[in-house]
């Protein structure tokens, strides 16, 4: 991958960033079935541990925003990494619940805490080596998180298919190296010096990182609305797939497995042309182009759902296309529109902050799913398409809100 001629930091970062993927898409998959195969705490229970361990990282953008203006990204995103990789080498030894639910706090700790500063320190990064377009960059960034969960995936298909313990061992210890790696990589990186000279490093926010500022930016909570949807639309494709092939058309588990690679070998594939696009068309156009083609994706989803095997396997098919072209459009997209928004001087808060659209996602989206899903296999699509539909005229407003705060003169508070 290009990352400019000598820009020796940027690939550092790209392989730190590569690193921690592959441990994510190593363990994501396991968080539960690895305690089922190595301890003996039952599943409800298992899900417990691990959902209030997920509320435990709850706060922590709010935070992580403030300490980054503060201090700058990188040694939240070390710290994160370090953390991640002490959880994933917890997971070897943890055999109760308090030690489930410990390891599970600390992997959620590290998570959303390295969620909520990397995107600052990929946009540092391309402040410093201004050859790349900051879309460009957060194309990369969604491009090694995708390949990484592809070939997290595909080990951890390995790894459930042996059944044995030592296996599952290994794969813990092998996400607990991958992140210890990529903390070391970011550790020792900096931003070195761009086409310009010497980089300068980006302003500081002075004195309290307050969030006033970022609650009257109108444009900013319109986007954060805006994006709960986007982020929707994104985890559903991991979440429903598996569920429509199996129980609602009763077809083949390779089938998933097969649409899941495919939509992560397109968005890893075509991630650098959305970065192109977002860069020469602007933001806010990729993001309404995204909207309109997850409400027609959603659109065939549905008739697949609603159809019989093998007719639906052609509109499940069609759908992962389109599905894939859409996220490769809102992912450098929407990174690059908030970190517009925030400037130099409140960027970590804006960045952190945005991370909540996500969190909402992953909290509201299997609850939307499930109680839909049962009312009929294609009303969960169908309600998200229209909320895609409606997100484009929420993109407009979002479009003027922010036009009127540019004109207006930025005060830091």
């Amino acid at each position: 991958m290009d990352v400019g001629r000598g820009d020796h930091g940027g690939r550092a970062l790209v392989l730190a960033l590569s690193s921690a993927s592959v441990a994510g898409g190593l363990l994501l998959p396991l968080s539960l079935v690895y305690f089922t195969v190595l301890t003996d705490v039952p599943l409800p229970q298992l899900g417990a541990l691990v959902a209030a361990a997920g509320l435990v990282a709850l706060p922590l953008p709010v935070l992580a925003g403030r300490l980054v203006d503060r201090w700058g990204p990188r040694p939240l995103v070390v710290t994160a990494l370090a953390l991640q990789a002490v959880a994933c080498a917890g997971y070897v030894v943890v055999r109760g619940p308090l030690g489930v639910f410990t390891a599970s706090a600390v992997a959620a700790v590290g998570g959303r805490l390295f969620w909520s500063s990397v995107f600052a320190l990929v946009a540092e990064h391309a402040e410093a080596h201004p050859v790349r377009p900051v879309e460009s960059w957060f194309a990369t960034l969604n491009v090694v998180r995708t390949a990484g969960i592809v070939v997290g995936g595909l080990v951890t298909g390995v790894v459930v298919s042996l059944g044995a313990v030592g296996a599952y061992v290994a794969v813990a210890g092998a996400a607990a190296v991958c992140c210890a790696v990529a903390s070391l990589l970011v550790a020792v990186g900096r931003p070195g010096r761009g086409r310009g000279g010497a980089a300068r490093p980006p302003e500081r926010a002075r004195g309290p990182a307050g969030y006033g500022r970022l609650l009257r930016d109108r444009g900013f909570l319109a986007l954060l609305v805006t994006n709960s949807v986007f982020a929707t639309s994104t985890l559903f494709v991991g979440l429903a797939l598996p569920t429509v092939v199996r129980s609602g058309l009763q077809g083949p588990g390779w089938l998933t497995a097969a649409l899941l690679v495919v939509n992560a070998l397109l968005v890893a594939v075509l991630g650098p042309r959305g970065g192109r696009v977002a860069a020469r068309r602007g933001p806010l156009v990729p993001l309404r182009w995204a909207a309109a083609l997850w409400a027609a994706a959603f659109t065939a989803l549905a008739l697949g759902a609603a159809g019989t095997l093998p007719t639906a396997v052609l509109f499940l098919a069609a759908s992962v296309l389109v599905l894939s072209a859409a996220e490769v459009l809102h992912a450098p997209a929407s990174a690059a529109l908030v970190t517009a928004l925030a400037g130099p001087d409140a960027r970590g808060r804006y960045l952190a902050v945005f991370q909540y659209s996500f969190v909402a996602a992953e909290l509201l989206g299997p609850l939307l799913f499930a109680g839909l899903f049962d009312r009929g296999a294609a009303l969960p699509f169908l309600v998200l398409a229209a909320a895609n539909l409606l997100a484009l005229p929420g993109l407009r407003i979002t479009g003027r809100l922010v036009g009127r705060a540019e004109r207006r003169p930025r005060t830091s508070s």
